[in-house]
């Protein structure tokens, strides 16, 4: 294919339907094969037509009209197609087609859209926030005065250069060989049409009628307006290709599934999780499933969002009496049913793995001030320059949660509590900067400090239990009653929020010893605990000892924010000159799944420099205010979220003092919270960890005004409305 024409009744198709924003749609895929020339005839809608005529495709309606308008993308000569990834380059071209409508109806531009003044081009930026910007150039008058004596002027546009080089737009001349083709094509694509709707026996009024019918049904069925509370019979016909092979591959082996925040990683789990027990009632077999979650929040959100999708009852089984079971809860709960007989209720440090971490911090915390206190001064003296220096000089914080890491993951988890061990050990590339024993000697000393302390408040933390817990499970006993009391899938969601020691207890609940029947979901940008290791080190440990190999499924369309979000938190968070050492870059191949319906309702999002912290904290306020009446909406459908935990308090402090309606969040996925906060009418606050995991159908958020921020990395300051 040498050119593509597409006239404005199928860009209007084009950007309405849902499923050809993403190459991870089946019908999305076969329109991206079509512009490369890879595919001759393909139906890609039921109202978009795709003509072959000589060397030029051209995507109209079932009819073509007299007044209409046609954008031709010379490929030959531009490239747009040919000299990107599939990913962006069908971004690209919906992008293209929002701005020939803009340009069409004399719609106002953004930014990333230009009109050259003084000149007949305009250039178009579709992908944001890049050094060198890729750049798409058009001309708006092609053969201006052949199309002026036909009265064709201004229905026309050419595509004619791409790149990531400027150019001088009054010098520049686009070829029109391949639009003189185009032009001159019209009255055989006309006769076509025509032929092709009296071999159907179809009148020409009842294309519209079906049109505005299919456009009417795509709109409905959208990802970003509506809730995530729908049955399972209709979840399966809105996924994605690569979520529906997810989700209906059989759970006989680990199997991963990883994308950015917003692609519908934990819908699709639970998805998977359904179909494997559907597929067992339907063959009357025994299948019993168990879905892990990080937080209670978070498991009292997921139980509502099965419970709507789950028709058959499976979540509300008791596993004793039915064939057929799901049980949703805790990695905390889990450990709990093992070690009911040795461990009581009270001695817990918390239940919820989020709170328990977070108590675990605060007493970290207390025992690092009494180790600089009561030892430092003497240990210092033997350790090493650059590690005397970290834990004077670095902020408290930081050092406490980098000691949370050293303490969970190496001194229990692989020194067994052992301190000649623990000088064993080889330190993490991306741990505490400790080089010699006596490093390890005073971070040992922290450590029992530490562990006095819940010891006097007779507690056991997360990694006690769990420890314990594989104790118990790695023996004869169990093993031999793991066939029975197993589960036939273990599925865990936000597995980057679990810690290794965790993740190493999760196959010996499966009822077969390897390869384990575990399905999980995965985003290491979101990790907010455990960041020393990588996805590889994940699936390593879930797969365990005795196999290898895993099934996984990349998904990149992002249903949960604008492009403008997506990007501007990407920008934000990716400041940092080493932020992706030592885990995925979640945006590298993410893409938007929003329709230019769905584009309509968003905004740009728009930056503000102000002097110092306190008018930060005064200008969100004043902007969540001037939101709520611009977009006349609840107080709780606007969030003010930040990256740094001081501000965070500053904010909550602000609005005490000014006695303005606020639910600070305090939990990830806290559905229940944003629930209270729109009964009560209140703005919600919170750090970016806790805003992940929250469905946007429980939450009601329209797009664009509020997004989940992906959280890699911290901001010193700084926050976003």
């Amino acid at each position: 294919m040498k050119y593509a024409v597409i006239d404005d009744v199928a860009i209007e198709e084009i950007v309405a339907n849902r499923f050809l924003q993403s190459i991870e749609f089946e019908q999305g895929k076969t329109l991206l094969a079509v512009l490369q020339g890879q595919v001759r005839d393909a139906k890609v809608s039921a109202s978009l037509k795709i003509t072959r005529i000589d060397d030029g495709m051209f995507f109209t309606g079932a009819t073509t009209s007299t007044t209409g308008r046609y954008l031709v993308i010379d490929e030959e000569q531009s490239g747009l197609i040919s000299t990107q990834s599939p990913t962006d380059a069908l971004f690209s071209f919906q992008k293209l087609l929002r701005f020939a409508k803009k340009v069409w109806q004399g719609l106002s531009l953004t930014h990333s859209e230009r009109l050259i003044s003084g000149s007949s081009k305009a250039v178009l930026f579709p992908h944001r926030y890049s050094q060198a910007p890729f750049r798409i150039v058009i001309e708006r008058e092609p053969f201006a005065e052949r199309l002026e004596k036909r009265g064709q002027s201004g229905r026309w546009l050419l595509v004619y250069k791409t790149g990531h080089e400027g150019g001088d737009a009054s010098r520049e001349q686009a070829g029109l060989t391949n639009f003189r083709k185009a032009f001159d094509g019209i009255p055989k694509l006309k006769k076509t049409l025509a032929d092709s709707m009296h071999a159907a026996g179809l009148s020409d009024a009842e294309p519209n009628i079906d049109q505005m019918q299919v456009m009417q049904l795509e709109s409905n069925t959208s990802f970003g307006t509506n809730s995530l509370y729908r049955r399972y019979e209709d979840w399966l016909p809105l996924l994605t290709e690569q979520q529906r092979k997810f989700v209906t591959f059989p759970i006989t082996k680990p199997t991963r599934i990883e994308g950015a925040a917003g692609t519908g990683k934990t819908l699709a789990l639970i998805l998977k999780g359904l179909h494997s027990l559907r597929d067992a009632k339907t063959k009357n077999e025994s299948c019993h499933i168990v879905f892990v979650t990080h937080s209670d929040s978070t498991k009292r959100t997921i139980e509502g969002v099965v419970a709507a999708i789950d028709s058959e009852g499976f979540v509300m089984a008791d596993r004793r009496l039915a064939l057929q079971s799901l049980k949703v809860c805790t990695l905390s709960e889990l450990c709990a049913d093992v070690l009911r007989q040795s461990i009581s209720e009270s001695e817990f440090i918390d239940r919820d793995a989020m709170e328990s971490k977070e108590l675990q911090l605060l007493y970290i915390s207390e025992a690092v001030d009494r180790a600089m206190k009561e030892d430092f001064a003497g240990h210092s003296r033997f350790m090493t320059p650059e590690s005397a220096s970290f834990l004077e000089k670095e902020e408290r914080w930081n050092i406490v949660t980098m000691l949370q890491h050293e303490i969970s993951v190496i001194i229990k988890g692989r020194a067994a509590e052992d301190l000649d061990r623990y000088k064993k050990v080889p330190p993490l590339k991306y741990g505490l900067p400790i080089q010699s024993s006596a490093d390890k000697g005073f971070v040992f000393t922290i450590f029992r400090f530490y562990h006095e302390h819940l010891n006097s408040a007779g507690q056991f933390d997360t990694d006690d239990v769990v420890l314990t817990t594989i104790g118990q499970l790695d023996t004869p006993i169990w093993r031999r009653r793991r066939a029975r009391d197993g589960y036939d899938a273990v599925l865990i969601d936000e597995t980057h929020l679990f810690n290794i020691n965790e993740l190493q207890l999760f196959h010996y609940f499966t009822r077969v010893e390897g390869p384990y029947p575990i399905a999980y979901s995965v985003d290491r940008s979101q990790a907010v605990g455990d960041k020393g290791w990588s996805t590889e080190d994940i699936a390593n440990t879930l797969a365990g000892p005795r196999d290898g190999s895993e099934q996984s499924e990349i998904i990149r369309t992002v249903f949960r924010s604008s492009a403008d979000i997506v990007n501007l938190a990407f920008a934000i968070l990716s400041s940092g000159a080493t932020l992706f050492t030592n885990f995925d870059n979640p945006m590298e191949t993410a893409a938007s799944g929003f329709t230019e319906v769905e584009e309509r309702l968003c905004a740009e999002p728009i930056y503000y420099h102000v002097a110092n912290e306190q008018e930060l904290i005064d200008r969100a306020f004043e902007r969540a205010e001037a939101l709520q009446k611009e977009l006349n909406c609840r107080r709780s459908d606007i969030l003010i979220v930040s990256l740094n935990n001081n501000i965070v308090a500053d904010l909550a402090e602000h609005a005490r003092n000014r006695n303005k309606p606020t639910l600070l969040l305090t939990k990830r996925g806290d559905a229940t919270a944003v629930g209270a906060a729109r009964e009560a009418s209140q703005l919600v606050l919170g750090h970016a960890d806790f805003v992940g995991g929250l469905p946007r159908g429980s939450l009601q958020i329209p797009p664009g005004v509020v997004s989940q921020i992906p959280p890699p990395a911290r901001q010193d300051k700084g926050l976003l409305v």
